[in-house]
């Protein structure tokens, strides 16, 4: 019989206060959650009271959230559009409740909501499983593999094609939900090898892929041709926007002043601001003193305040890191843009990566070039030398869009040939990462771009 032995094991963890809690809750609020968590605490707490907001009106009288919509939408036309969709369902949201429905552990489900909120408003993912890790807090400890396994499985919802790649993943991933036939088959080797060489007319199409695919009948080909019109290109097509509003309010703006440098002011109107209502709690002084309930309702109150003022004081940071970090940006436009990631800004203000992740949350700023999140400042590194810091993907889209701009419309730039420009000019990324980018743009390929 072995004999007991007893080992004696120390572990460190940390925990945060309730204060602490709160704050952290309060961070990650949008403008509007915050407003109605204020309204609340008011109408919870006679010691606390609203304060002065002083006029610092914006040069903007108001600032669209459709940023860089190519057909922008106004007037009475605009507000049909929102009465229509304003009881229609919202493509994430629906998303969310899906993964209920489906046999997942704990785990596996808080995964998949992961991969569902880094979702584009097409219904693809483009950014890739290692770029979603990057982009959320360490403290989550994100697996590879257990992110791709949850992504195989979002792949399974409703609507077919969502959490692809690129549109040829979402075709096929379409595709796979028919049932099996010739037919089937000739238009999944259509789409992953022919989709960009596709024309309008059936005709040539058919007689092109014939070629190809000589072991096919023409009927079948066509058939399969039938069947990749049908396809649905954009997953959340037919879905109502997330946040039906036409205006976004931001909480800071960036300007030049004189001495041509950016700086951050805060917008004073999109703060909530509040304070001790100190002549009720003069008068329960002077009463003789405060019971234990009023005792506790002004430190509450106290702690309130300060959780505002943590909350601007940790955005405002932030602001301030962007600026001086994506500074060509504000000079050049996107193509300015470098990459910069969460962990990065979280070394920078010596606070946790998950405060920074909170910080971020539908948070906007204002500047000359318009109305921008502060997460879309946030961008992953497309290619790198060594020893040096790569580019952004951002900064890599609005090159990709410059060439195509000023392409000979006869004969247009195609995926191979824009991969070979970009590596001129110092950016080294594969024709499939170009066709992904094009993709996600909303750009047609080559054939489609041709003019006669």
């Amino acid at each position: 019989m072995s004999g007991q032995s007893f080992h004696l094991k120390l572990k460190q963890t940390q925990q945060l206060n309730q204060t602490m809690q709160q704050s952290l809750r309060i961070l990650q609020m949008s403008g509007i959650e915050l407003e109605r968590e204020v309204e609340d605490w008011l109408q919870d707490n006679p010691l606390l009271e609203r304060g002065e907001v002083p006029e610092a009106p914006l040069e903007q009288s108001t600032i669209s959230a459709t940023i860089a919509s190519r057909n922008k939408i106004s007037g009475d036309e605009a507000e049909d559009i929102w009465a229509t969709i304003a009881e229609e369902e919202d493509f994430i949201n629906y998303l969310h409740k899906q993964v209920c429905e489906h046999p997942l552990s704990q785990l596996e489900a808080a995964r998949v909501h992961i991969l569902i909120d880094f979702l584009d408003e097409q219904g693809y993912l483009t950014d890739s499983i290692t770029e979603v890790i990057d982009h959320c807090p360490l403290e989550w400890m994100l697996d590879e593999d257990e992110m791709r396994e949850a992504l195989d499985h979002l792949q399974t919802f409703d609507p077919p094609g969502v959490g692809a790649a690129s549109l040829t993943e979402s075709l096929l991933l379409q595709l796979q939900r028919l049932p099996a036939s010739p037919a089937r088959q000739c238009a999944a080797k259509i789409v992953h090898m022919y989709l960009d060489d596709l024309s309008k007319s059936v005709s040539q199409n058919i007689a092109k892929l014939k070629k190809h695919f000589p072991n096919y009948d023409v009927n079948v080909i066509q058939t399969a041709l039938e069947m990749v019109a049908q396809l649905n290109p954009f997953p959340a097509y037919g879905f109502a926007s997330a946040e039906p509003t036409s205006y976004i309010q931001p909480d800071v703006i960036i300007k030049e002043d004189k001495e041509g440098r950016w700086v951050v002011q805060s917008n004073e109107a999109a703060w909530p601001r509040i304070q001790i209502n100190h002549e009720l709690s003069d008068a329960l002084k002077e009463e003789g003193g405060m019971d234990s309930v009023w005792r506790e309702k002004i430190q509450e109150a106290r702690q309130k305040v300060e959780s505002l003022e943590l909350r601007k004081s940790t955005v405002l940071r932030l602001a301030e890191y962007i600026v001086e970090k994506q500074e060509d940006f504000f000079v050049f436009g996107e193509i300015g843009l470098t990459p910069m990631l969460l962990k990065d800004a979280a070394q920078k203000l010596d606070v946790a990566e998950s405060t920074v992740s909170r910080a971020v949350n539908q948070k906007y700023l204002s500047c000359p070039r318009g109305l921008f999140a502060l997460r879309y400042f946030f961008t992953q590194a497309v290619s790198a030398e060594e020893g040096g810091e790569g580019v952004s993907q951002s900064a890599v889209k609005a090159m990709l869009v410059q060439l195509i701009a000023r392409e000979n419309k006869k004969k247009p730039y195609s995926d191979e040939a824009i991969s070979g420009l970009l590596k001129q000019q110092g950016v080294d990324i594969a024709r499939r990462t170009v066709a992904k980018y094009r993709e996600a743009l909303g750009i047609p390929p080559a054939s489609q771009r041709k003019e006669s």
